[in-house]
């Protein structure tokens, strides 16, 4: 899952913004140099990458993309997942979507003193231009998706890999629908999750 989604499964689960933001900047499973509450956020974001991975109907949607840009997949259905869950923002979140960003950068920036340089740039840049609520509109999605790409060390076929959302809308929007609900299910009934939301 990218971003959007895992705020809303943190704010779901009672679980640090900050520590959820962070579980891809910070490496190692050895979290005790950090606050208890943003350690359990990166466990957290982690466990639900690792549920995302192995769930059936991911692996079922990942198989949809043609072969040059397969190895990317993973990447590619982030993206579109977080773009069907800003369009779809209602059906699982009572504040609307400008609210909830609003909110996320607002806590993210109490803890900006603790974020890895990397992390915290792309903090700054995601709340300068509100990443977050632009994520409904999918020439975004392609600039983030080309974004990345620019990122890595050669040019791969990540670049333009927003034709392949465009080409199994569809698809990929009946993928989320059925997934999405399943893992907030599962994040909200993870043990303690219901007592720390309490």
């Amino acid at each position: 899952m990218n971003y959007l989604a895992h705020f809303h499964l943190a704010t779901q689960a009672g679980s640090s913004l900050t520590g959820n933001y962070l579980g891809d900047a910070v490496k190692g499973s050895v979290l005790d140099a950090w606050p208890l509450a943003i350690a359990e956020g990166i466990r957290l974001h982690r466990q639900v990458d690792a549920f995302t991975d192995h769930h059936p109907e991911v692996l079922r949607t990942l198989a949809l993309f043609a072969p040059p840009r397969r190895r990317f997949a993973g990447i590619i259905l982030d993206m579109a997942f977080d773009h069907f869950l800003a369009c779809h923002w209602s059906s699982f979140h009572a504040e609307p979507l400008p609210v909830f960003t609003r909110q996320v950068y607002q806590t993210l920036a109490l803890d900006a003193q603790l974020m890895p340089e990397t992390a915290l740039k792309r903090f700054e840049r995601m709340q300068e231009h509100d990443l977050l609520l632009s994520y409904r509109r999918i020439e975004v999605i392609g600039r983030a998706l080309d974004s990345i790409a620019a990122r890595l060390s050669r040019r791969t076929t990540l670049y333009g890999a927003v034709e392949e959302i465009e080409r199994h809308h569809a698809a990929l929007e009946a993928a989320f629908l059925c997934f999405y609900p399943q893992l907030l299910h599962w994040v909200q009934n993870r043990d303690g999750a219901a007592g720390r939301r309490g």
